[in-house]
């Protein structure tokens, strides 16, 4: 039977786990927007919080995390474009991750994942293209093999994220 007590205690320490979480993602966030060519890994690592407080909440605590950090996140940030990434899809991507995840068809969950992540990139593509009229170029290489290497990148980055969540599963999952 549970007491009162006990519901406390859980409670208190999800709002601790949470706390943490926070401070932790924006530190990552804090050093994406002050160490040059390392922001990627620095986006990536801020991206772990999220499924973790997910688990550890069934759900309800990932988005509190996720709207605390975004918010947090352009209010401390010296570089408010830092907070860009993490905001459109390092930060959301984790909690969308754990619902499509929960379908039980692997096909489906791939096809999902990548239509979620084109559809970022094209949305973001085209609002930062239309918020700097045409500043924007790409005469490297045309968009559509920029978006394939993406999704190539997006893919590894996937299987590293399922990798850590399964990790935090066997080692620290109900230890908390």
């Amino acid at each position: 039977m549970i007491n009162g007590r006990d519901i406390k205690n859980k409670k208190g320490r999800m709002v601790a786990l949470g706390g943490i979480l926070l401070a932790l993602s924006l530190i990552c966030l804090y050093a994406a927007s002050f160490v040059p060519g390392f922001e990627i890994t620095l986006y990536t690592v801020s991206s772990v919080f999220i499924p973790i407080m997910m688990i550890e909440s069934k759900g309800k605590g990932g988005w509190l995390l996720y709207i605390a950090c975004s918010v947090m996140a352009l209010l401390i940030l010296p570089n408010k474009a830092a907070a860009v990434p993490y905001i459109c899809f390092f930060g959301i991507y984790g909690i969308l991750k754990c619902y499509i995840e929960k379908i039980q068809k692997p096909v489906i969950q791939l096809v999902l994942k990548f239509t979620v992540f084109t559809g970022i990139i094209l949305v973001a593509y085209h609002f930062f293209y239309s918020l700097f009229f045409g500043v924007i170029t790409l005469k490297d290489a045309p968009p559509f093999i920029l978006l394939i290497v993406s999704e190539i990148f997006f893919l590894c980055y996937d299987v590293i994220l399922t990798g850590v969540i399964n990790y935090y599963y066997r080692r620290f999952y109900g230890r908390i």
